[in-house]
């Protein structure tokens, strides 16, 4: 049995097959191979030891996608829609900062007028009793913020603007 996913992050798309191998498993990342284990962390999380080492992430299960945590940043895995594979991909990255999940703004760590560079912690999130700093994904300088701490946000909302420097 092989499971087929696709895999976006940012505004990147990568094809993931997942396949049991004996008692550990095999992905396959747009062909490239990367054996892999996984056990189950008593917090609820994942505990993901590859050829890189161990990350711990959390899985949100959203309809047909899996949302999962890991280093900081918010990935979507879904199941590839024959109908539709060769439309252009949804792009979820870019220099606007939504939220991929409800959850509660713990610390915005920008304000308008500041300069960010791709890759820097902008907002704070608390999501599923786990922290999460949020990142830009440009660089550029913050147009707005939507959000203040304490805020509860629900998936979708606009977080911070950020005018692109490219």
């Amino acid at each position: 049995m092989t499971l087929l996913l696709q895999f976006k992050t940012g505004d990147e798309s990568y094809h993931v097959d997942i396949s049991p191998d004996g008692d550990d498993w095999l992905l396959k990342i747009d062909g490239r191979e990367a054996p892999l284990q996984a056990t189950r962390g008593k917090d609820g999380s994942w505990l993901v030891d590859t050829h890189q080492g161990r990350r711990k992430l959390w899985v949100a299960v959203q309809g047909d996608e899996r949302l999962v945590f890991c280093d900081g940043r918010v990935h979507r895995l879904r199941l590839p829609d024959p109908e539709h594979a060769d439309d252009e991909e949804e792009i979820s990255g870019g220099p606007n900062l939504i939220a991929d999940m409800p959850g509660k703004v713990v610390q915005t760590l920008v304000k308008p007028g500041d300069e960010v560079s791709e890759g820097q912690a902008v907002i704070i999130m608390e999501s599923m009793k786990m922290e999460t700093e949020l990142l830009a994904a440009v660089t550029g300088v913050v147009a707005q913020v939507h959000v203040s701490s304490g805020q509860v946000v629900a998936q979708g909302d606009a977080l911070v603007d950020i005018d692109s420097n490219d």
